[in-house]
């Protein structure tokens, strides 16, 4: 083999094509070859890949995307294009994460597979420093299987833990392997050249649209944000009955285990109307959303939702209004902690948080509140704790990226959980409190 080095990807050359190492994954609850080519475009990269994943939990495709600028590789001639990571696949066990040296000195590539899919936080190469990172990373992220983690690497790469060796030459001599994981162009360059002016005129459109839309989102993520702390402000002329308000409030991964329950349920149409959103409360009430589509009804909506949910279930119209959206409220079973949490100091779980927002490419707004307030004789006293309020914003499941083994949410309460249905993806935003202590 042959080897081309380049910043953050890796290029081998075996007897059939050219294999990129390094690309960067990502999943999404949509397919098809178009969605992919679409959300290649617009991270500006020139070659894809993609596989479809289906586990019953989370049905979508995993996307790579790579640039590839490399004048010997894109005059490649007769040799195939293709992902090393999805080469490797099928050649590794279903639970796994293996550290192969390349001939490049002192550079590794790190890979790994979880429940026999790609994991989107393995295909990454880089110095010995970097790949041990990356593999915490993992293993923080992903959780373990039953029967735990099969290991390939060199001996001594992870001290005190047992690993097999594995020759990466002949991982990666796989001829139908390397016809799954062929990478894809992302433009035409023929049909640009064709076009001209007309595809300029659409790249400037589709530029545009993506920033309203970005301008738009966050608008939305301000306002929701300056609602929360205009409530919290006023709540805090109100009398307090307690030194610890997170002792009356729910669990943070039991708030949200119990909001997933019930909107994990809820029908993705009734009567031909499209699931919209869902906003969980910590008042124990879940208000779901669906949008009319054409030609449906009122009618068709309120006769069936109480086959579903019972008599006592009823749906709310925008009437007076367009009378396209309807709505109906569930109960949430929250309890309160029977013996609260001790606090984290605030340095720690700001620096907790915000790092596990950027490592899962989450959004996160965090606004230190008052740190007095006003008890029931009138007095103002300083309080004990430091208060936050955060907007985490995110396309994971709140349920399993906040789950115990994966994340210490001392101190974490939510007020809210918003799941919303943009552009076939789920995003989900939820509006808390973070107590710390001083």
């Amino acid at each position: 083999m042959t080897n081309n080095v380049r910043t953050g990807t890796y290029t081998l050359q075996t007897g059939h094509a050219w294999l990129i190492a390094g690309l960067q994954w990502q999943f999404l609850p949509l397919r098809g070859r178009r969605n992919m080519r679409l959300r290649a475009r617009g991270e500006e990269v020139n070659y894809w890949a993609a596989i479809i994943t289906g586990d019953g939990q989370a049905q979508g495709t995993l996307l790579g995307t790579v640039d590839i600028q490399d004048k010997q590789l894109l005059k490649r001639g007769r040799l195939e294009l293709a992902s090393m990571a999805l080469t490797a696949m099928s050649g590794l066990p279903d639970n796994c994460y293996a550290v192969f040296p390349l001939p490049e000195e002192g550079r590794f590539w790190f890979v790994a597979i979880s429940e026999g899919m790609l994991s989107p936080f393995g295909d990454i190469v880089g110095d010995k420093e970097s790949i041990q990172n990356a593999v915490n990373n993992f293993l923080q992220i992903t959780s373990a299987p039953e029967g735990g983690w099969m290991v390939y690497a060199p001996e001594e790469f992870f001290p005190g833990l047992v690993t097999t060796e594995m020759d990466l030459d002949v991982l990666l001599n796989n001829k139908s392997g390397i016809r799954r994981a062929r990478l894809n162009k992302t433009h035409d360059q023929r049909a640009l050249w064709m076009w001209g002016l007309t595809a300029i005129v659409i790249l400037v459109g589709y530029t545009s649209y993506n920033a309203w839309q970005n301008h738009l989102e966050q608008v939305q993520i301000e306002t929701a944000h300056a609602a929360l702390i205009a409530q919290q402000e006023k709540q805090k002329a109100k009398p307090i009955d307690t030194l610890k308000p997170w002792a009356k409030q729910p669990m943070f991964p039991d708030m949200l285990t119990a909001c997933s329950s019930v909107w994990k349920k809820a029908q993705i149409s009734i009567a031909g109307w499209v699931f919209n959103t869902a906003r969980c409360d910590v008042k124990g009430n879940i208000t779901l959303h669906y949008s009319l589509p054409n030609g449906g009804t009122v009618g068709d909506f309120a006769a069936r939702l109480p086959m579903l949910y019972g008599q006592s279930i009823q749906p709310v119209f925008n009437i007076p209004g367009a009378a396209d959206d309807a709505s109906f409220v569930l109960p949430v079973p929250l309890t309160t902690p029977a013996n609260p949490e001790p606090l984290l100091l605030g340095t720690q779980q700001i620096q907790n948080l915000t790092s596990y927002a950027q490592r899962t490419n989450a959004q996160l707004r965090l606004t230190e509140l008052d740190a007095t307030t006003q008890l029931s004789q009138g007095e103002p006293r300083s309080l004990a704790y430091r208060t936050y309020s955060f907007t985490f914003i995110t396309d994971i499941p709140p349920d399993r990226l906040f789950a115990t083994t994966r994340f210490d949410s001392s101190g974490m309460r939510a007020a809210s959980i918003t799941t919303s249905l943009k552009n076939s993806r789920l995003e989900y935003t939820i509006e808390g409190v973070l107590y710390a202590n001083l």
